[in-house]
């Protein structure tokens, strides 16, 4: 009778045991698993970042070449239809009946191609492109913040419970849960924006 409640009472322990260190393995799991997420969270956020970077200089680039380009027709187309304009008038002083049809055929030419560089000019939205670039890009950079936060707090959360008595002693047989995660330290100068400029590269 004594053998059975004494061989009760182990399995009782045993069991009670044994259910204290699966709960501790679980939960260590569990924070050791929220730490690697955090950390692939936060990478994800930053590969995200320097994308939309490298974007934000290829539009950019893009819309000030194409702004630069227009202003140039738009000189051009200008300074042709003055240049038609100024022969077509000589032409007539002179009474040049053929000189004044080339000229007038110049005329209608320039103004033409001047019309449609005119037309085009107020398509022009490199400064408006460029703030909702950056309004991106800030998000973006949010998006970082928020990601390295839950990632840090992981790492707190899981070194602190690994920190315990018991789950220090439980986690020492697991070489699986170090006995505590190093905190995210990043090199101020790893980002250099100019070097994600395309052109630069």
């Amino acid at each position: 009778m004594k053998a059975g409640i004494i061989l009760a009472i182990i399995v009782v322990i045993v069991l009670i045991f044994g259910g204290s260190i699966v709960g501790v393995w679980n939960n260590l799991n569990r924070n050791y698993q929220e730490v690697g997420g955090g950390e692939s969270h936060y990478s994800a956020a930053l590969n995200t970042c320097t994308q939309k970077v490298e974007g934000v200089w290829t539009i950019a680039n893009q819309y000030m070449k194409h702004e630069s380009e227009t202003f140039k027709g738009v000189a051009q187309a200008r300074s042709g239809y003055q240049a038609a304009a100024d022969a077509f008038e000589a032409a007539a002083k002179q009474g040049d009946t053929e000189k004044m049809t080339e000229a007038g055929k110049g005329v209608v030419q320039a103004a033409l191609a001047f019309r449609v560089q005119i037309e085009a000019y107020p398509q022009l939205r490199a400064v408006e492109t460029a703030q909702e670039n950056m309004r991106n890009l800030e998000e973006a950079v949010n998006e970082i913040k928020t990601a390295l936060d839950d990632w840090v707090s992981s790492i707190q959360k899981y070194n602190t419970y690994r920190g315990n008595a018991w789950p220090s002693i439980v986690g020492s047989f697991f070489k699986k849960f170090p006995s505590e995660i190093k905190y995210y330290k990043g090199k101020v100068t790893e980002l250099d924006i100019n070097q994600l400029n395309p052109e630069k590269k």
